[in-house]
């Protein structure tokens, strides 16, 4: 076989040169045997000789190591010549010549980069069309439902009887339908025939998941539609008292007000989550007052402002010192006035109190009913960017076939080699089928205790998927900024998910008198190295140790037993990679926590799946 050179990698600093076969050491380190140019270096703007001459790395390849020579985005071209195999056989044709452009993140690298993709690979253009919700759609054999039928129908036929009864449907259980049946219909004998009268025995707007508003929303709601139905027949029947008043001008006041109060009403029953700003501003419009916990409501109906107050200057309907008022039909359209404003200003102090509850990105607990419609859409935008990952790979010339063959090695032990494809099926099928299936079936409780660990999983698959371990031998194209930024956006939104989830305050608490390990804390910042295990059950002379285990003469200090619930330790030893965390007592009884830490250039991280439980 001829003897070539086979690959060749280049940072900032330094040059490395592999070969096809093992060289001929003497040959392969004569610093004259290599020539390097770069315009952009302040020694090889012109084709040099490196000023050192290149150690051995291995049987096959060199290296040179410079002082920050490159500069990220240069292009660097490496001549070899004269170098020969342990064998004798010298290079192909006498001489080989290798391109490498540095590689960073500088606003130069990442210039070049784009003007190359934009070069190698056309922009490709489709019509884009969006499928509805995965999580609105029947799959066969997935219904949460039980008896609902196979088809599309029968689930909804199913679901339509549970709203109506209050009553989650099962097959089995005969006597309960029967008792949710009575509760939910009152029957009346009326002239020798019956009567039946529903009677709601819970209040929810149902979502595609069987969630909806429930909580404070519907709490708000249904104070805000009760008092909507009041108010509205009142603000029908009031007159002006003011003779003077423009008949026109009070009617457009009139139904100012109504579309104004309907409008808060109606947004208030949004499944999903409320729009705060659009409450906000129509609460200021009507009453003139602005709903923070800052200013207090002013609860006057002769001092508010907005639409009301305007309406009640220009109807002469004032309480205090009204000079209209001559007769109890007066009085009585002043109480009216007053019996609205007590309505919307008590339903804005209502809002006050609970409006926390509807800010989106916190970290606050949440409502499952509500939390259910943002997580569901969530599933939607995961299988949405999955289609675009594909697209994008499409785009640079790695279509369907490639993908199924285009093997990721990945850098994490906890995950094996897997296809690009497989990846991608991986995901979206979480999103579009396993996601929404085990929110239906089983409901909150699985939320945190078997849906987050799977979504933290696929994320950290996605992470490694972007740097797979192999990156080098994958074409081109997986190594562009489309692709690349694509797969950036999809592990953002498995981690907005994560997100969503945490919200969802219920897990399966472990028995207390069961060893296992619960989480991990830092002392301090992710600079160091110094950490709190926690857990139950662990016995003083308990153990930690890590896998893969540390390097050979890596000082590691004895754990701290601090409680049967705490082990500090300081893990200064460890290199970077990726940590297991095992905790065994002294009758050998242990528990590991899986892929617990990253070690990452000097600084440890905890990761995402991993709870903190002080």
């Amino acid at each position: 076989m001829a003897f070539t050179v086979t690959d060749c990698t280049i940072d900032t600093n330094s040059i490395t040169i592999i070969f096809s076969d093992p060289v001929d050491k003497p040959s392969a380190t004569k610093v004259k045997h290599y020539k390097v140019f770069d315009p952009g270096s302040p020694h090889f703007s012109q084709p040099s000789i490196p000023p050192v001459a290149p150690s051995p790395l291995s049987d096959d390849s060199v290296k040179f190591s410079f002082n920050s020579e490159f500069q990220p985005g240069d292009w660097v071209t490496i001549v070899v010549k004269g170098v020969k195999a342990a064998d004798g056989t010298p290079l192909e044709d006498g001489i080989a010549t290798i391109a490498r452009q540095v590689p960073g993140k500088g606003k130069t690298a990442r210039l070049t980069r784009d003007v190359e993709d934009a070069i190698s690979y056309p922009i490709l253009t489709e019509e884009v069309g969006y499928r509805s919700s995965p999580v609105g759609l029947p799959s066969a054999g997935s219904s949460g439902i039980s008896g609902g039928g196979g088809g599309g129908l029968g689930q909804v036929a199913a679901k339509a009887v549970s709203d109506v009864l209050g009553w989650k449907t099962n097959s089995a259980d005969a006597k309960g339908f029967v008792g949710a049946l009575t509760q939910a219909f009152t029957l009346t004998e009326v002239e020798g025939h019956v009567e039946s009268s529903w009677t709601p025995r819970t209040y929810a707007v149902q979502t595609d998941l069987g969630g909806g508003i429930t909580g404070a929303q519907a709490s708000l709601y249904m104070r805000a539609k009760n008092a909507l139905d009041s108010a509205l027949p009142l603000l029908d029947g009031l007159y002006p008292l003011d003779p003077e008043a423009d008949p026109e001008y009070v009617k457009a006041l009139r139904e100012m007000a109504r579309s104004q109060m309907t409008e808060i009403v109606k947004e208030l029953g949004t499944v999903g989550l409320p729009s705060i700003l659009r409450i906000d501003t129509y609460f200021g419009i009507l009453l003139g007052q602005k709903p923070t916990k800052a200013q207090a409501v002013q609860f006057d109906p002769d001092k508010i402002t907005g639409t009301l107050g305007e309406l009640r200057d220009t109807y002469g309907i004032y309480f205090t010192n009204n000079q209209f008022n001559n007769s109890v039909g007066d009085e009585q359209d002043i109480t009216n006035f007053r019996v609205i404003s007590d309505y919307m200003t008590s339903l804005m102090q209502s809002w006050i109190a609970n409006r926390a509850f509807f800010r989106l990105g916190t970290k606050a607990p949440a409502f499952f009913g509500t939390q259910l419609v943002l997580i569901s859409r969530q599933f939607t935008v995961i299988a949405e960017t999955v289609n675009e990952v594909r697209f994008a790979l499409d785009s640079v010339f790695i279509g369907p076939n490639e993908r199924q063959a285009l093997l990721l090695e990945f850098s994490d032990p906890a995950f094996a080699p897997m296809f690009l494809e497989d990846v991608l099926n991986e995901v979206e099928g979480f999103a579009s089928d396993e996601g929404p299936r085990l929110l239906r079936d089983g409901g909150k409780i699985s939320v945190r205790n078997n849906i987050l660990p799977v979504v933290q999983s696929l994320q950290n698959l996605v992470e490694e998927a972007h740097e797979p371990s192999n990156i080098n031998v994958l074409p081109d194209g997986f190594k562009t900024a489309r692709v690349r930024n694509s797969l950036d956006d999809l592990n953002d939104q498995l981690e907005a998910l994560v997100v969503l989830i945490q919200q969802v305050e219920q897990r399966v608490p472990p028995a207390e008198d069961k060893f296992a390990i619960t989480g991990i804390k830092q002392f301090s910042s992710e600079d160091t190295f110094e950490l709190s295990i926690f857990g139950n059950g662990f016995d003083p002379g308990a153990t930690v140790s890590f896998n893969p285990a540390p390097q050979s003469g890596a000082h590691m200090p004895k754990p701290e037993f601090y409680s049967s619930q705490r082990i500090d330790l300081d893990a200064t030893g460890l290199t970077d990679g990726h940590y297991d965390i095992t905790v065994t007592n002294p009758n050998s009884e242990s528990a590991t926590l899986a892929n617990a830490i990253t070690v990452k250039h000097g600084t440890v991280h905890i990761n995402r799946r991993v709870t903190v439980n002080a």
